[in-house]
């Protein structure tokens, strides 16, 4: 009985709000990794230098590769194998499915963030599989998750509703590095590790919530009055995305010139963002470290972070009448968006 004022009030949560919610439970992770995996295996696992750039080279080849793989499998996956009513593809059945596949990576990602801090390999294989791991989950969770902003509203008003929330809980997952840095220690790992573990957990507990929410939101209303636009039946993408091979899909990226500068762009952006991330930690030790307190440090990393989720400028527009979902080849794969430092950013409709 003491638990219906709880339960009901997180089941009439607003949509916008669990989708925004599912930002916190990445961020919480992604910026305590970003911030921390490079020292730790610098600094308390001793990897070599040629061990770490041999990792780092082939996480920057995969990191590359399975962004454009992962969107057209999704495609192929996720709209081929739908059922259909007449010759429309079920939106409805769209969305389930990405709810679903985001139930189980979601936890999967805070899974493969755990195994960084436990030292259980030979360092430079541990950084060249953990780092692989790591980013396919994350590229995951992030491809259904953007992909799903363009499934639930298709209004420029409501995609900036969505938003609004992603940007709001991106910030407060920075709240993270506030306390990390309280419990970072490299003589004495294992306060730093139970932080993690709790992070983690919590991050699984939370995706396996919110996407209950959004499962149940989806299968008993389909609609929200608050985000009131879940995409409509439209068979034309679905078939062309279910059926594509991936030649035609690189070609179709490749041929694009707003996605070319967008990938120039992105490369530039994510450079200094994980330059500035994997370093920073380091740089506050060796410059400040005899200059600044516990405390400080703390408030340092923690604001570097709510300043990186400050800076989000989102822009959404209208999807082509002719496609109402992201459901073409070059849009899944924009769809997906970058993270960074704890920072969300859905691409515009560049292609419509």
């Amino acid at each position: 009985m003491g638990l219906g004022g709880p339960q009901a009030w997180l089941l009439n949560l607003p949509t916008a709000v669990v989708y925004g919610s599912l930002t916190l439970f990445i961020t919480v992770l992604h910026n305590v990794f970003l911030l921390y995996y490079v020292d730790t295996f610098v600094s308390v696992y001793k990897i070599s230098k040629a061990a770490f750039w041999v990792g780092e080279t082939v996480f920057l080849l995969w990191n590359s590769l399975n962004d454009p793989l992962f969107g057209w499998l999704s495609d192929r996956q996720f709209l081929s194998s739908q059922p259909r009513s007449g010759p429309g593809l079920s939106s409805r059945a769209v969305v389930l499915a990405r709810v679903r596949a985001l139930g189980w990576h979601g936890p999967l990602l805070a899974l493969s963030f755990l195994v960084f801090w436990v030292p259980w390999a030979p360092a430079g294989l541990q950084f060249l599989l953990c780092l692989c791991l790591y980013d396919s989950f994350l590229t995951l969770v992030d491809l259904h998750h953007h992909a799903l902003l363009a499934d639930l509203a298709l209004s420029a008003h409501d995609r900036t509703h969505l938003n609004f929330y992603c940007s709001l809980f991106s910030a407060a997952g920075s709240l993270s590095v506030f306390a990390s840095y309280a419990f970072w220690n490299k003589e004495d790992f294992s306060s730093f590790r139970a932080f993690c573990v709790a992070l983690a957990a919590g991050s699984a507990l939370g995706f396996v919530g919110a996407t209950r929410l959004l499962r149940r939101r989806v299968e008993a209303a389909g609609r929200e009055p608050g985000c009131p636009d879940l995409a409509a039946d439209s068979g034309l993408c679905g078939e062309e995305a279910g059926n594509i091979t991936l030649g035609q899909y690189l070609w179709q990226l490749a041929h694009h010139r707003n996605f070319l500068w967008f990938v120039v762009m992105d490369l530039v952006q994510v450079f200094h963002c994980h330059f500035n991330s994997n370093f920073f930690p380091l740089f506050l030790e060796h410059l400040l470290s005899d200059h600044i307190s516990l405390s400080t440090g703390s408030f340092l990393l923690g604001e570097w972070c709510l300043g990186q989720a400050g800076r989000a400028e989102v822009r959404t527009q209208d999807p082509s009448p002719s496609c109402r979902h992201s459901h073409s080849p070059a849009r899944a794969w924009v769809a997906e968006g970058t993270v960074c430092g704890g920072l969300h950013l859905q691409p515009p409709a560049l292609f419509s």
